[in-house]
């Protein structure tokens, strides 16, 4: 008995296999369709990863952020620092005292004007950067070391750049032909400060502070560096005697708050907003970016579903001309007793067969893809050079078979049907 099932596995086995030689040159489709979907299923995951490190940062959905409603051509980074475009004081103090929050940190803008020299290949570049403070600890779990993020008159400044500048370095160098750098190697970068204080009735002064990179963050969502607090206070300080009292040489222009209910932020927005001040909360940030990622997904969709119907039409033809090719030998199994469910059985075996061979394929096809664009993508876009394309995993290996495999067994199912039901006399007739 078992060796008489044995027997009869072994040659189906047999056929089956003999047959599949056959059935892959019909089903190839199915690689470029697959091959499709793991490219994409990667695109996608890589460019949702870049904006969440880029441009979303590590702002959690209890925090929000505060700002001034500035007007237009009154960016809060404007050259001067204006009422407009800073949070008042007495709004500073209201906030830090809301019951509604258990955090609150601020960014301080120094109201001098400061460049940032830097001296790279052989040439020295001071564009204009806003000198910001953070209190180090509001970068816990946002930057690495963030506890030697601190203020010494002994030691330079460090500075958190954004992460955006590495990008813009990189994208310099791919046009001059120049080799990429990397986050690591330019951590501990040289660089100074040149601040200028033209006080009232007296010769104007350049000084220059030394100081380094400490660590670039998307937590610097704009154009310029953060400094320890305490270095921006301390800096007004030296030269307050220089200029009105009433003023403190640095200005308000952000803060960051950690809300105890999140279900209360549209009350606290709505109360913010009354203050005058605008609102940006982690919700906000991700309803946007996902409302871009659906627009690609809708295309991708539309493309996709493009591809599918055309490769099941293919591929259901393709096997249509088989069923025509082998009707003499399906109709010799039903005279021999073979009933109609294994030849649709075996049909269908065949079919996923050849998708699961074609599953695998197109996942290293489309592993391959994203591994060529990502070694690529400087030369043919080089402002998208800050973007790690990473390969699909395991998992994704095992929805590529899957797929492939219901793929090539719906396409398969009505040309089985239509094997099972051959006549045998008409088949031996057209012979």
């Amino acid at each position: 008995m078992w060796a008489y099932l044995i027997n009869k596995i072994f040659f189906s086995l047999k056929s089956i296999v003999k047959n599949v030689s056959k059935s892959l040159l019909a089903s190839f489709g199915i690689l470029l369709l697959i091959a499709f979907i793991v490219f994409y299923l990667s695109f996608r995951t890589s460019i949702k990863n870049y904006v969440s490190d880029n441009l979303l940062g590590s702002l959690a959905i209890n925090e929000i952020i505060i700002s001034p409603k500035t007007r237009p051509g009154k960016d809060v980074f404007s050259p001067a620092v204006s009422p407009q475009n800073r949070i008042r004081i007495k709004d500073v103090k209201a906030i830090r005292q809301m019951e509604e929050f258990s955090e609150v940190h601020s960014i301080i803008r120094s109201n001098y004007t400061s460049k940032l020299a830097i001296e790279f290949m052989g040439k020295e570049k001071a564009p204009y950067v806003p000198i910001c403070g953070i209190e180090k600890e509001f970068l816990k779990g946002k930057v690495k070391n963030w506890q030697q993020f601190r203020y010494s008159k002994k030691k330079k400044i460090p500075l958190i750049a954004p992460k955006m500048a590495i990008q813009s370095l990189n994208n310099y160098t791919a046009v001059k032909g120049l080799p990429q750098f990397t986050e690591k190697q330019l951590i501990d970068f040289p660089c100074q400060f040149l601040v200028d204080i033209d006080p009232p009735n007296l010769s104007p002064k350049r000084i220059k502070i030394p100081a380094e990179i400490f660590a670039f963050s998307s937590v610097v969502d704009f154009p310029g560096v953060l400094a320890p607090t305490y270095f921006v206070v301390d800096l007004a300080n030296r030269f307050k005697k220089y200029y009105d009292q009433g003023q403190k040489g640095y200005s308000y222009i952000k803060m960051y708050a950690r809300v105890k209910n999140i279900k209360k932020i549209p009350l606290i927005t709505e109360r913010l907003e009354g203050m005058g001040l605008q609102v940006e909360s982690q919700s906000d940030i991700s309803k946007k970016v996902n409302k871009s990622i659906l627009i690609i997904d809708t295309v991708f969709f539309f493309l996709g579903i493009t591809i599918l119907i055309l490769t099941i039409i293919a591929i259901f033809n393709s096997y249509l001309i088989i069923v025509y090719h082998r009707s003499h030998t399906f109709s010799l199994k039903r005279v021999l007793g073979i009933s109609k469910i294994r030849i649709v059985s075996f049909f269908l075996v065949e079919a996923a067969l050849v998708g699961a061979i074609y599953g695998f394929l197109g996942f290293k096809a489309g592993n391959y893809l994203i591994s060529y664009s990502s070694d690529h993508l400087a030369a043919w876009l080089p402002a998208l050079k800050g973007i790690l394309f990473q390969t699909a995993d395991f998992n994704i290996l095992l929805l590529a078979i899957a797929s492939s495999i219901a793929i090539s067994v719906l396409a398969a199912f009505f040309p089985a049907l239509l094997a099972a039901n051959k006549n045998l006399f008409k088949a031996v007739r057209r012979l």
